[in-house]
Protein backbone atom coordinates (compact mmCIF):
# COMPACT_ATOMS: atom_id res chain seq x y z
CA UNK A 1 0.00 0.00 0.00
CA UNK A 2 1.75 3.53 -1.17
CA UNK A 3 1.40 6.09 1.32
CA UNK A 4 -1.19 9.07 0.59
CA UNK A 5 -0.61 11.89 -2.37
CA UNK A 6 -1.91 13.54 -4.59
CA UNK A 7 -4.35 12.19 -7.38
CA UNK A 8 -4.39 14.56 -10.56
CA UNK A 9 -6.96 15.19 -12.50
CA UNK A 10 -5.60 13.95 -15.98
CA UNK A 11 -5.87 10.73 -15.07
CA UNK A 12 -9.28 10.99 -13.70
CA UNK A 13 -11.70 13.04 -15.54
CA UNK A 14 -14.27 12.73 -13.10
CA UNK A 15 -12.29 15.45 -10.78
CA UNK A 16 -13.30 18.14 -12.39
CA UNK A 17 -10.34 19.53 -12.82
CA UNK A 18 -9.93 19.10 -8.90
CA UNK A 19 -6.74 17.69 -7.48
CA UNK A 20 -8.27 15.74 -4.36
CA UNK A 21 -6.58 12.50 -3.00
CA UNK A 22 -8.33 9.56 -3.67
CA UNK A 23 -5.02 7.05 -3.50
CA UNK A 24 -4.98 4.37 -0.26
CA UNK A 25 -3.24 5.61 2.91
CA UNK A 26 -1.62 4.31 5.67
CA UNK A 27 -0.82 6.97 8.33
CA UNK A 28 1.25 6.01 11.48
CA UNK A 29 0.50 5.69 15.01
CA UNK A 30 0.49 3.12 17.73
CA UNK A 31 -1.90 0.96 20.16
CA UNK A 32 -4.58 1.03 17.95
CA UNK A 33 -5.40 0.27 14.22
CA UNK A 34 -8.04 1.34 12.35
CA UNK A 35 -9.40 0.17 8.87
CA UNK A 36 -11.62 3.05 6.74
CA UNK A 37 -13.77 1.47 4.29
CA UNK A 38 -15.27 4.13 1.90
CA UNK A 39 -18.56 3.40 0.57
CA UNK A 40 -19.99 2.30 -3.18
CA UNK A 41 -18.92 4.38 -5.98
CA UNK A 42 -16.32 6.34 -3.64
CA UNK A 43 -12.82 6.25 -3.03
CA UNK A 44 -10.38 6.69 -0.32
CA UNK A 45 -10.94 10.08 -0.39
CA UNK A 46 -14.17 9.80 1.51
CA UNK A 47 -12.51 8.47 4.46
CA UNK A 48 -8.77 10.95 4.09
CA UNK A 49 -9.85 13.76 6.77
CA UNK A 50 -11.28 10.94 9.55
CA UNK A 51 -8.18 8.89 8.85
CA UNK A 52 -5.67 12.50 9.66
CA UNK A 53 -8.04 13.46 12.56
CA UNK A 54 -7.52 9.62 13.53
CA UNK A 55 -3.65 9.44 13.15
CA UNK A 56 -3.61 13.03 14.51
CA UNK A 57 -5.28 11.61 17.83
CA UNK A 58 -2.14 8.75 18.09
CA UNK A 59 -3.51 6.11 16.23
CA UNK A 60 -2.49 4.42 12.53
CA UNK A 61 -5.61 4.46 9.89
CA UNK A 62 -5.42 2.75 7.00
CA UNK A 63 -8.29 4.01 3.88
CA UNK A 64 -8.55 0.67 1.68
CA UNK A 65 -9.82 0.88 -2.18
CA UNK A 66 -12.78 -1.85 -2.92
CA UNK A 67 -12.28 -3.65 -5.99
CA UNK A 68 -13.77 -2.10 -8.84
CA UNK A 69 -13.80 1.75 -7.41
CA UNK A 70 -11.58 4.73 -8.82
CA UNK A 71 -11.56 3.06 -12.37
CA UNK A 72 -13.71 2.67 -15.27
CA UNK A 73 -17.06 1.96 -15.02
CA UNK A 74 -16.66 -1.47 -16.66
CA UNK A 75 -13.90 -2.17 -13.78
CA UNK A 76 -17.04 -1.61 -11.31
CA UNK A 77 -19.63 -3.79 -12.95
CA UNK A 78 -17.26 -6.94 -13.25
CA UNK A 79 -17.05 -7.21 -9.31
CA UNK A 80 -19.72 -8.16 -6.70
CA UNK A 81 -19.81 -7.70 -2.68
CA UNK A 82 -17.59 -10.72 -2.83
CA UNK A 83 -14.59 -8.68 -4.39
CA UNK A 84 -15.20 -5.96 -2.17
CA UNK A 85 -14.78 -7.59 0.99
CA UNK A 86 -11.51 -9.44 -0.69
CA UNK A 87 -10.03 -5.42 -0.37
CA UNK A 88 -11.55 -5.12 2.89
CA UNK A 89 -10.31 -8.65 4.28
CA UNK A 90 -6.58 -7.88 2.79
CA UNK A 91 -6.90 -4.18 4.47
CA UNK A 92 -7.47 -5.75 7.93
CA UNK A 93 -4.37 -8.50 7.03
CA UNK A 94 -2.08 -5.31 6.78
CA UNK A 95 -2.88 -3.98 9.89
CA UNK A 96 -3.05 -7.46 11.79
CA UNK A 97 1.32 -7.27 11.18
CA UNK A 98 1.67 -4.66 13.79
CA UNK A 99 0.54 -6.23 16.54
CA UNK A 100 -2.13 -3.56 17.91
CA UNK A 101 -5.64 -4.32 18.15
CA UNK A 102 -7.98 -3.43 15.10
CA UNK A 103 -11.18 -1.39 14.94
CA UNK A 104 -12.88 -1.23 11.82
CA UNK A 105 -15.00 2.20 10.32
CA UNK A 106 -17.03 2.39 7.32
CA UNK A 107 -19.11 4.23 5.25
CA UNK A 108 -22.28 3.70 3.41
CA UNK A 109 -21.26 0.05 1.68
CA UNK A 110 -18.33 0.54 3.54
CA UNK A 111 -20.14 0.34 6.87
CA UNK A 112 -21.84 -3.09 6.10
CA UNK A 113 -18.20 -4.81 4.84
CA UNK A 114 -17.28 -3.56 8.02
CA UNK A 115 -19.82 -5.39 9.74
CA UNK A 116 -19.16 -8.52 7.46
CA UNK A 117 -15.74 -8.18 8.53
CA UNK A 118 -16.76 -7.79 12.74
CA UNK A 119 -18.79 -10.67 12.60
CA UNK A 120 -16.29 -13.18 10.67
CA UNK A 121 -13.27 -11.88 12.31
CA UNK A 122 -15.22 -12.23 16.08
CA UNK A 123 -12.32 -10.89 18.49
CA UNK A 124 -9.81 -10.16 16.50
CA UNK A 125 -12.38 -6.84 15.82
CA UNK A 126 -12.05 -4.72 18.62
CA UNK A 127 -14.90 -2.23 17.73
CA UNK A 128 -17.13 -0.87 14.86
CA UNK A 129 -18.09 2.47 13.66
CA UNK A 130 -21.20 2.28 11.02
CA UNK A 131 -21.12 5.30 9.34
CA UNK A 132 -24.35 6.35 7.23
CA UNK A 133 -24.91 2.82 6.80
CA UNK A 134 -26.82 1.36 3.77
CA UNK A 135 -28.61 -1.49 5.00
CA UNK A 136 -31.67 0.06 3.67
CA UNK A 137 -32.25 2.34 0.50
CA UNK A 138 -34.88 4.42 0.02
CA UNK A 139 -38.33 2.10 -0.89
CA UNK A 140 -39.06 2.97 -4.61
CA UNK A 141 -34.65 2.65 -5.45
CA UNK A 142 -35.17 -1.33 -3.78
CA UNK A 143 -38.68 -1.49 -5.96
CA UNK A 144 -36.71 -0.73 -9.20
CA UNK A 145 -33.19 -2.71 -8.44
CA UNK A 146 -35.46 -5.55 -7.92
CA UNK A 147 -37.05 -5.36 -10.98
CA UNK A 148 -33.89 -4.57 -12.87
CA UNK A 149 -32.52 -7.91 -11.75
CA UNK A 150 -34.66 -9.96 -13.48
CA UNK A 151 -32.73 -8.98 -16.56
CA UNK A 152 -30.33 -11.39 -14.86
CA UNK A 153 -26.75 -10.90 -16.22
CA UNK A 154 -27.67 -7.88 -18.37
CA UNK A 155 -28.21 -6.09 -14.99
CA UNK A 156 -23.65 -5.30 -15.40
CA UNK A 157 -24.45 -3.77 -18.94
CA UNK A 158 -27.28 -1.54 -18.11
CA UNK A 159 -25.96 1.86 -16.16
CA UNK A 160 -27.32 5.27 -15.02
CA UNK A 161 -25.56 8.64 -15.33
CA UNK A 162 -23.90 9.50 -11.80
CA UNK A 163 -25.37 12.43 -10.49
CA UNK A 164 -24.11 14.88 -8.04
CA UNK A 165 -22.96 13.75 -4.46
CA UNK A 166 -25.80 13.56 -1.82
CA UNK A 167 -23.48 16.36 0.38
CA UNK A 168 -25.32 18.94 2.13
CA UNK A 169 -22.14 21.37 2.35
CA UNK A 170 -21.94 22.69 -1.64
CA UNK A 171 -18.37 23.34 -1.50
CA UNK A 172 -17.45 19.71 -0.43
CA UNK A 173 -20.03 18.37 -2.88
CA UNK A 174 -18.43 20.04 -6.07
CA UNK A 175 -15.24 18.97 -5.22
CA UNK A 176 -16.08 15.52 -4.38
CA UNK A 177 -15.12 12.67 -6.48
CA UNK A 178 -17.88 11.38 -8.69
CA UNK A 179 -18.97 8.34 -10.64
CA UNK A 180 -19.55 9.42 -14.51
CA UNK A 181 -21.83 5.90 -14.95
CA UNK A 182 -22.49 3.36 -12.51
CA UNK A 183 -23.91 -0.18 -13.38
CA UNK A 184 -27.39 -1.63 -11.76
CA UNK A 185 -25.25 -4.15 -11.33
CA UNK A 186 -23.70 -2.62 -7.85
CA UNK A 187 -26.13 -1.21 -6.18
CA UNK A 188 -28.11 -5.06 -6.52
CA UNK A 189 -24.77 -6.44 -5.16
CA UNK A 190 -24.90 -3.87 -2.43
CA UNK A 191 -28.60 -5.22 -1.33
CA UNK A 192 -27.32 -8.53 -1.69
CA UNK A 193 -24.84 -7.59 0.76
CA UNK A 194 -27.29 -6.15 3.02
CA UNK A 195 -29.91 -9.69 3.00
CA UNK A 196 -26.93 -11.61 3.69
CA UNK A 197 -26.00 -9.35 6.41
CA UNK A 198 -29.29 -9.15 8.08
CA UNK A 199 -29.74 -12.84 9.21
CA UNK A 200 -25.83 -12.22 11.04
CA UNK A 201 -25.99 -8.96 12.75
CA UNK A 202 -27.16 -10.98 15.87
CA UNK A 203 -23.62 -12.24 16.08
CA UNK A 204 -22.27 -9.27 15.99
CA UNK A 205 -20.85 -8.41 19.64
CA UNK A 206 -18.32 -5.57 19.83
CA UNK A 207 -18.71 -2.35 20.86
CA UNK A 208 -20.63 -0.74 17.70
CA UNK A 209 -20.78 3.53 17.09
CA UNK A 210 -23.41 4.34 14.22
CA UNK A 211 -23.39 7.92 13.20
CA UNK A 212 -26.18 9.04 10.59
CA UNK A 213 -27.50 12.33 9.05
CA UNK A 214 -30.98 12.69 9.63
CA UNK A 215 -31.38 14.25 6.04
CA UNK A 216 -29.53 11.82 4.16
CA UNK A 217 -31.38 10.83 1.40
CA UNK A 218 -29.79 7.77 0.11
CA UNK A 219 -29.66 5.56 2.96
CA UNK A 220 -33.09 6.78 5.05
CA UNK A 221 -31.96 7.84 8.97
CA UNK A 222 -34.72 5.81 10.30
CA UNK A 223 -35.35 2.47 8.80
CA UNK A 224 -31.18 2.64 8.54
CA UNK A 225 -30.73 3.23 12.55
CA UNK A 226 -34.06 1.65 13.92
CA UNK A 227 -33.01 -1.98 12.63
CA UNK A 228 -29.29 -1.76 13.21
CA UNK A 229 -30.08 -0.64 16.96
CA UNK A 230 -33.13 -3.33 17.61
CA UNK A 231 -30.94 -6.19 15.32
CA UNK A 232 -26.85 -6.00 16.19
CA UNK A 233 -26.10 -8.58 19.25
CA UNK A 234 -23.82 -6.26 20.91
CA UNK A 235 -24.84 -5.21 24.64
CA UNK A 236 -22.62 -2.04 23.97
CA UNK A 237 -23.86 0.42 20.74
CA UNK A 238 -24.51 3.91 20.62
CA UNK A 239 -25.74 6.04 17.76
CA UNK A 240 -25.21 9.90 17.06
CA UNK A 241 -28.28 11.36 15.16
CA UNK A 242 -26.20 14.66 13.16
CA UNK A 243 -28.70 16.86 11.89
CA UNK A 244 -27.09 19.21 9.25
CA UNK A 245 -25.16 16.37 6.97
CA UNK A 246 -26.57 14.39 4.08
CA UNK A 247 -25.57 10.68 3.24
CA UNK A 248 -21.49 11.56 2.49
CA UNK A 249 -21.20 12.39 6.71
CA UNK A 250 -16.89 12.08 6.34
CA UNK A 251 -16.72 15.21 4.32
CA UNK A 252 -20.10 17.07 4.90
CA UNK A 253 -20.95 20.02 7.42
CA UNK A 254 -21.00 18.52 10.46
CA UNK A 255 -17.43 16.53 9.29
CA UNK A 256 -15.56 17.29 12.48
CA UNK A 257 -18.25 16.25 14.63
CA UNK A 258 -18.08 12.74 13.24
CA UNK A 259 -14.41 12.26 13.16
CA UNK A 260 -14.42 13.72 17.43
CA UNK A 261 -17.07 11.28 18.28
CA UNK A 262 -15.49 8.24 16.25
CA UNK A 263 -12.15 9.11 17.98
CA UNK A 264 -14.06 9.32 21.52
CA UNK A 265 -15.89 5.42 20.43
CA UNK A 266 -11.91 4.42 19.73
CA UNK A 267 -9.79 5.89 22.22
CA UNK A 268 -10.43 3.78 25.07
CA UNK A 269 -9.63 0.94 23.68
CA UNK A 270 -6.20 2.39 22.13
CA UNK A 271 -5.76 3.16 26.14
CA UNK A 272 -6.57 -0.10 27.41
CA UNK A 273 -4.00 -1.71 24.46
CA UNK A 274 -0.76 0.95 25.64
CA UNK A 275 -1.72 0.07 29.30
CA UNK A 276 -2.19 -4.23 28.68
CA UNK A 277 1.72 -3.68 27.02
CA UNK A 278 3.29 -1.23 29.64
CA UNK A 279 2.20 -4.22 32.31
Amino acid sequence: MSSSKNAGSDDDPDQCGTLVDTDEFLFPGAGLSVLLIHGLTGTPYEMHFLGRQIAAAGMRACGVRLAGHGGSPEELAATTHDHWYESVVDGFERLRSFGDPVAVVGLSAGALLAARLAVDQGDEVAALAMLAPAMFLPLWTRAALRAVARCGEWTGRIYLQGGASDIHDTAAREVHPRTRLMPLSAPGSLMDLSAMLRTRLGKLDQPTLIVHGRRDHVCPLRPNLSYLMKHIGSADKRAVILEESFHVITVDTEKERVAAEVIEFLNPLRVTAARALCG
